[in-house]
């Protein structure tokens, strides 16, 4: 959701979560709050609101996978400059990100990741009526030797990343770059949680005996999810928007037969297949084949994103074979802004003040973190009981222990 505060959205979102006891009306009892709630929720495209109507039931897990998006952001950039504070501590979605950074790439990615993963653990719970246990038949490929079968209840990652892309994907109507950028790191969020589905399996049988054995697809944690996404961060590919210009319009056979009826003497061919026929005909021939071909029913291309290194010529052609990026690669539009500053319009809320490590070299450092700006420093002794012991009986005698410790915050 790239313009405005849709806090409210989440929290309207998570209402529809407080429904709970007795389990037997929990649905209904989301069906018609849902009904209600979904008509105020601002911030919602039409087609979301259609389907908040539809799946009231799973909305609480849009705004579960909306808040574990965020906190994985605030844990994966928390020795960062940037560290996911464009979201202020009371809020769930708060500003997105306006520029198209990685930083950008990375929100859009982990929050569609989120209410993926958030509707598919929902759907294995036996909290969404419309899905349940994976339906798909697995092959015996991926299974352990030895006799394992497929059984148990799978997660159902298909309905969410389906559900996920229809909500989120929603809102991406205009077809400018930006919206090629959010769908494209959408859909890295969704792919990379079916790619990180573990398999577990299990022996049944009478006194410990291995009489059956099944497996089935669990969820990995969402921290392995988060892990795998920075990586992703760190390797993201700058790219471009292009719009391939339109077909060019071809005559009808007849246009071209009237305008080269008067004109064109024939001129007769001199190769086995053409011999004896006037080299107009041949030329006409292939041209209304070729109209033919123009006019059944090619659909216009669309824009799309390739990579900012690669050339693209004056027609807008492909030219090499890795100028498109791959789905699974999050990819950026500009480069990030330093977050050195504040600028509420960069999504930057500065570093004055963040804690920082005076003897580290990562981001983390104070170096990097303030900017050159130089830190404070502040001195703490901290006091606390140590070396305990008990004596018989019954007592335990601990001495006291103190410790002095410094923290730096940037200047």
């Amino acid at each position: 959701m790239r313009r405005g505060d849709v806090a409210a959205t989440a929290i309207a979102l998570l209402i529809l979560g407080q429904i709970q006891e007795p389990r037997q009306t929990r649905v209904v009892g989301a069906v018609v709050v849902g009904a209600a709630v979904c008509g105020r929720i601002p911030g919602l495209a039409k087609s979301q609101r259609e389907q908040c109507r539809k799946a009231p039931h799973a909305m609480p897990a849009v705004g579960e996978g909306a808040e574990l998006g965020l906190r994985e952001c605030r844990h994966q950039f928390r020795h960062h400059r940037w560290n996911c504070s464009h979201v202020a501590n009371d809020q769930i979605f708060g500003h997105v990100v306006v520029v198209g950074s990685r930083e950008a790439a990375f929100t859009y990615a982990i929050s569609s990741a989120g209410v993926t993963y958030a509707v598919t653990a929902a759907c294995s719970r036996g909290n969404i009526t419309a899905c349940g246990c994976e339906p798909a038949i697995r092959t015996r490929k991926e299974l352990p030797p030895n006799g394992w079968e497929w059984g148990g209840c799978s997660a159902d990652v298909t309905y969410g990343m389906r559900f996920a892309r229809r909500f989120l994907d929603a809102r991406e109507i205009e077809g400018d770059a930006r919206s090629l950028m959010n769908l494209h790191n959408n859909k890295a969020g969704r792919k990379i949680v079916k790619a990180l589905l573990q398999t577990e399996c299990k022996c049944h049988g009478v006194s410990g005996s291995c009489t059956v054995k099944t497996c089935w697809r669990t969820l990995p944690s969402f921290r392995q999810i988060g892990d795998a996404l920075m990586k992703k961060y760190y390797r993201a590919k700058a790219v471009v928007a292009i719009t391939p210009p339109p077909p060019p319009t071809i005559q009808s056979s007849e246009s071209i037969s009237h305008s080269t009826t008067a004109e064109i003497t024939p001129i007769l061919g001199n190769d086995a297949k053409t011999q004896g026929k006037p080299t107009d005909f041949i030329k006409s021939h292939r041209d209304r084949q070729s109209s033919k071909k123009m006019n059944s029913g090619v659909k216009p291309r669309r824009a799309h994103l390739v990579l900012k290194r690669s050339k693209v010529n004056t027609g807008g052609s492909m030219m090499g074979s890795k100028r498109i990026p791959k789905r699974s690669e999050l990819v950026f539009l500009q480069p990030s802004p330093n977050y050195c500053e504040p600028d509420l319009a960069l999504g930057s809320l500065g570093t004055q003040g963040r804690y920082c490590n005076r003897t580290s070299k990562g981001t983390d450092g104070c170096d990097l973190m303030c900017c050159g700006r130089g830190y404070n420093t502040h001195q703490f002794t901290r006091t606390w009981q140590c070396r305990c012991k008990f004596h018989w009986c019954c007592h335990v005698h601990c001495d006291t222990c103190t410790e002095r410790t410094e923290e730096y915050t940037c200047k």
